[in-house]
């Protein structure tokens, strides 16, 4: 192959792809790549066992989206996701391709006709804000009709990477959905990616 055949064949483009340890977790601990054991998963107290089923039988639907936006935001070289500057985090050319699950979550959310969040403690509904420095609470009863509660899924995903000549843990990357029923359309949103 000549020199100008080297620079006109297409760069090899990474596709994520699902790395699944079939360790049990007897512990239920956060996997790593280290430990290789299947993922972390609760459920909160209140969660059907049926929504949960639902919900576990859209698993390959939810692992495409978030296959989809491991390429889009860190394995495609023109994601404004990555850092360009050299040392920054993450870097592109440290990813395998590979990912895992650490951790999924399955539990509610509850948001008023505003869309603010609230959570439930001592016996209510609870929303904290805070504008400035000063912190501000709200509060509903349980059989409020302005709260409307979403099913809200979590999952916690871990890229590997090759920074030091093998693949290990490189990147953690947080994700979750709500939804209003097990059988709506699920999009993930990005909360946080991190260092492993």
């Amino acid at each position: 192959m000549g020199i100008f055949e080297k620079f006109m064949k297409k760069k090899e483009v990474k596709r994520p792809k699902l790395i699944v340890f079939e360790k049990e977790n007897i512990d239920n601990d956060y996997a790593n790549f280290e430990l290789k054991i299947k993922p972390r998963i609760s459920i909160d107290e209140g969660f059907s066992q049926e929504a949960y089923q639902l919900l576990a039988g859209r698993r390959k639907e939810m692992l495409e989206q978030i296959e989809e936006i491991i390429f889009s935001n860190y394995l495609d070289e023109d994601s404004e996701d990555l850092a360009s500057e050299i040392d920054s985090f993450p870097d592109i050319r440290y990813f395998t391709g590979n990912y895992y699950v650490v951790y999924e979550s399955y539990g509610f959310n509850y948001r008023d006709r505003n869309y603010r969040s609230y959570h439930i403690k001592d016996g209510q509904y609870r929303n904290v804000r805070y504008k400035g420095n000063e912190r501000k609470e709200s509060y509903l009863p349980l059989d409020s009709d302005e709260i409307i509660r979403y099913y809200k899924i979590f999952i916690q995903v871990g890229l590997t990477g090759n920074e030091n000549g093998q693949e290990e843990d490189y990147m953690s990357l947080d994700l979750v959905a709500e939804i209003a029923s097990p059988d709506d359309k699920i999009e993930f949103e990005v909360l946080s990616h991190g260092v492993m």
